[in-house]
């Protein structure tokens, strides 16, 4: 049983696609257990079949185990009867905008959870509004969505899920489909809402993204082969090579710095880090001149 302080929990977690009535499609998890934190900022990286999408919809109950054990907040997924209460506390955004938006005005999509979660309309409209210019999207909320761009789409999803007082927002490759704007518009939401308390979990094939947060699980094959903080695991950068995924650009430079002979902590993953250190080397070797 999870303890208090995970919000979602798996142990031995296995889910497999079933083709048909008799073959099995294979095992997309295979026995993965794992925690998330309350308040924590999880990343989830892994390659194109590695299993991760599919366990951001199990961890939402879209998908149910047919193996293991998978709780949220407390709640056995694979009990249908508390479905609502799964979902309600972990929101879901989805890698394409157009497969979660329904409306055909802005406002009125983002309104849509809250009144299937049967809040009164007063609310809703007070939460559409905040969540809305919490996204930096409330001057369009008389927009068509199929007007807007790809990063807009996104936000507005996001603004959905946030408008439904999650404790934790799922987010299953958010940021795959837009540009670098986009990409970091995105992410710099994830990253206020977790500092405001929320629980993020981030599925993504975007190292720098990964580097950003606390925790990270790296999926390969179903399984779990390699979880830690982004400093334990991205300083296996040989062992991430071998399955053939990259490391963040700054874990990349910081080898090369080493390679020619300069001290740098291991504890370097992001461009910041490795910004903040140089400069501080810089301004330390002009004092001493």
């Amino acid at each position: 049983m999870p303890k208090e302080s995970d919000i979602i929990r798996a142990d031995e977690l296995t889910f497999e696609y079933i083709t048909d009535e008799s073959a099995a499609g294979g095992k997309a998890i295979d026995s993965v257990s794992f925690t998330v934190k309350r308040g924590s900022f999880t990343a989830i990286i892994g390659r194109n079949g590695s299993g991760k999408s599919t366990l951001a919809k199990n961890m939402n109950a879209l998908l149910f185990p047919t193996g293991g054990k998978l709780w949220v907040d407390g709640y056995d997924t694979s009990n249908e009867e508390y479905l609502w209460d799964i979902r309600r506390c972990a929101a879901m955004v989805f890698q394409n905008p157009d497969n979660q938006l329904v409306s055909t005005i802005v406002e009125d999509d983002v309104a849509f959870g809250p009144e299937n979660l049967g809040i009164t309309p007063g609310k809703i409209r007070d939460r559409v509004d905040e969540a809305l210019k919490d996204v930096g999207m409330y001057e369009f909320r008389k927009k068509a969505p199929h007007l807007l761009s790809g990063g807009q789409k996104q936000r507005i999803a996001i603004a959905g899920a946030m408008a439904m007082h999650p404790d934790c927002i799922i987010m299953d490759e958010p940021t795959a489909m837009l540009d670098p704007k986009g990409r970091s518009a995105v992410l710099n939401i994830a990253h206020k809402l977790h500092r405001r308390g929320m629980t993020i979990v981030l599925i993504t094939h975007f190292m720098e993204e990964a580097a950003t947060a606390d925790d990270v699980i790296i999926m390969d094959g179903g399984h779990i082969v390699m979880k830690g903080t982004p400093e334990e695991v991205f300083s296996r950068a040989d062992e991430l090579r071998a399955i053939n995924l990259d490391i963040p650009i700054a874990v990349r430079l910081a080898e090369h710095i080493r390679a020619a002979g300069i001290d740098l902590p291991k504890s370097i993953v992001t461009e910041d880090e490795l910004a903040d250190f140089i400069l501080k080397r810089t301004e330390t070797h002009d004092k001493g001149q």
